[in-house]
C-alpha cells in the first residue's frame, strides 16, 4: 500500500513537472524579442526564406514575440555557428539560420574556424530540403553528364566550400567529366549574370528553389539544361532529371557520395544554440512546424518563389548524428576527390567593376547595404566606412547620407559585392 502511494505520488509530481516545463516554456516568450541571425548576406535565397519566416513566426509561438533579423557573415556560415555556440544567449531568444555545409561537411573537415560542436547544437527544423542540380548553358550544346565528358565546360563557382567548386573536382575524379573551375565569384547571382554574358559555361550546386526564385523560366529549359540532380532524392520536377548517384559504379562512390551530399538533404537548418531547455527547444520546433504548414506564410511564400519542403528537427539530429559517425578514412577520401586533382584547371576570375546610374530603392543598416535595379535585376552592395568613396552633390559624404529615392552613381562588382564609389546627385 505505501508503494502504491509512492508511486502514485511520483507520477503525480511528474506530471507536474512535466506542465510545468510546458508552461514555463510556453511564458517565457512573453514580451520577448527574438533575433534570427542569417549566416548569408542579405538578397539570396537564405534571406528570403528567413525573412518571410520571421513574419510569421511569432503567431505560432505562445507569447506572441518579436521577431528580428539580422546577417551574420563570415567563412562560408562558420563565424555565425561559432556566435551560437560560444557567445549566444542560451535561453531560445538567439537562433540561427544556417548554412548546411557549416554544421555537416565544413564542421568535420576544415581545418580552422571550427569553435563548435554541430552535435550539440538543438536543431529546429528546415524550410526547404536541399536539391542541387548542374546545369549548363543551351549555347554550348551540353545536354547530359556523358556530353560534359567530351569537351571542356567553364563552370562557374564562387569558393573553395561551396558544392558548386567541389562538384567539379569529384565529377571529374569519378566520372570523367572536363569542368573547369572559374571561380571567385562574390555571389551566386554574379555566376548567373556571367552565365546570362557567356562568360561561364555551367553552374552545378545550384538549389531548384533559387531557380524558381530567380529565373523561374530556366526550369522550363529556358536558356540552360539541366544535366543532373547533386542531392540523395528526386525533386518532383525533375523526374526526367538523373540523380549523380545512378551514375556511380562502386560500393566507394555511393559511399563518398552520400557524405557528399548530405548537407543537401540538411537543407537550409534553423538552429538554437546547446544546452536549450528541451521544453523551449520542442516549443521552437512545433512552432517552426506550424509556420511551414500555415496558409497565409504558404501563401507569402509562393508569391515569393521559395518552395517548402519541410525537414523536422528531429530528422536533422539524426542526419547530423550519422554524418559525424562516418569514417574517417572515408572523410579523408571525400576530401581527395573535392579538392585534389590534376584534371581540374583552375581560373581565378576577375570581376570588371561595373558603373551603373540607379535610383537607390532601399537603404539598410544605416547606409551599410543598398540596393537597387541594375540590367533588369536587383543589386545589393555592400558599403564600407573606409573604403566606399561617397559623394552627394560633390560633396564628400557618410554612408548614412544615402537614402532611398537618391539618384546615383554606383561603381561595384555586382551584387553583394563591395561597393568601389557612390556619387549621388
Amino acid at each position: 500500500m505505501k508503494t502504491f502511494r509512492f508511486l502514485s505520488g511520483l507520477a503525480v509530481a511528474l506530471c507536474a513537472f512535466a506542465f510545468g516545463s510546458a508552461s514555463q516554456a510556453a511564458d517565457f516568450y512573453k514580451g520577448k524579442r527574438i533575433t534570427l541571425y542569417v549566416a548569408a548576406s542579405p538578397g539570396g535565397g537564405d534571406a528570403s526564406y528567413a525573412r518571410a519566416i520571421a513574419r510569421h513566426w511569432n503567431r505560432h509561438l505562445p507569447g506572441d514575440p518579436r521577431f528580428v533579423v539580422k546577417h551574420k557573415q563570415g567563412a562560408q556560415g562558420l563565424v555565425a555557428a561559432s556566435y551560437l555556440a560560444n557567445k549566444s544567449r542560451r535561453d531560445g531568444t538567439e537562433i540561427l539560420a544556417s548554412y548546411r555545409e557549416a554544421v555537416t561537411t565544413s564542421a568535420l573537415t576544415a581545418k580552422s574556424g571550427v569553435r563548435f560542436d554541430a552535435t550539440k547544437f538543438g536543431y529546429i527544423g528546415s524550410a526547404d530540403q536541399g536539391y542541387g542540380v548542374c546545369v549548363a548553358a543551351k549555347r554550348i550544346n551540353v545536354k547530359s553528364l556523358e556530353d560534359a565528358k567530351k569537351k571542356p565546360v567553364r563552370l562557374g563557382a564562387t569558393h573553395h566550400r561551396s558544392l558548386g567548386y567541389s562538384s567539379a573536382y569529384f565529377l571529374n575524379n569519378m566520372f570523367g567529366t572536363q569542368f573547369q573551375v572559374y571561380h571567385g565569384y562574390p555571389a551566386g547571382s554574379a555566376i548567373v549574370l556571367a552565365l546570362e554574358r557567356g562568360e561561364v559555361d555551367a553552374r552545378c550546386g545550384w538549389s531548384v528553389s533559387s531557380i524558381k526564385t530567380m529565373k523561374p523560366t530556366w526550369m522550363e529549359g529556358k536558356m540552360v539544361n539541366i544535366l543532373l540532380q547533386l542531392s540523395l532524392t528526386s525533386h518532383p520536377q525533375l523526374k526526367g532529371v538523373p540523380l549523380v548517384k545512378s551514375f556511380a559504379k562502386t560500393d566507394e562512390q555511393r559511399q563518398l557520395l552520400n557524405f557528399i551530399l548530405t548537407p543537401q538533404s540538411v537543407g537550409r537548418p534553423y538552429i538554437a544554440p546547446p544546452g536549450l531547455p528541451k521544453a523551449r527547444l520542442e516549443l521552437l520546433r512545433t512552432s517552426f512546424m506550424g509556420v511551414l504548414k500555415d496558409k497565409e506564410f504558404l501563401k507569402d511564400a509562393k508569391k515569393q518563389r521559395i518552395d517548402i519542403n519541410p525537414v523536422t528537427g528531429a530528422e536533422l539530429d539524426v542526419l547530423i548524428a550519422n554524418l559525424f559517425k562516418t569514417d574517417k578514412k572515408l572523410i579523408e577520401r571525400a576530401l581527395e576527390v573535392t579538392t585534389k586533382s590534376t584534371k581540374v584547371k583552375l581560373v581565378k576570375v576577375k570581376i570588371p567593376w561595373l558603373t551603373s546610374k540607379v535610383k537607390v530603392s532601399k537603404v539598410k543598416r544605416k547606409g551599410r547595404r543598398v540596393s537597387f535595379k541594375a540590367g533588369g535585376h536587383k543589386v545589393t552592395v555592400k558599403v564600407s566606412k573606409s573604403k566606399t568613396k561617397i559623394t552627394i552633390a560633390g560633396k564628400k559624404a557618410k554612408r548614412s547620407a544615402v537614402k532611398a529615392g537618391m539618384t546615383c552613381t554606383i561603381t561595384h562588382k555586382g551584387s553583394k559585392s563591395r561597393a568601389k564609389s557612390i556619387k549621388c546627385d
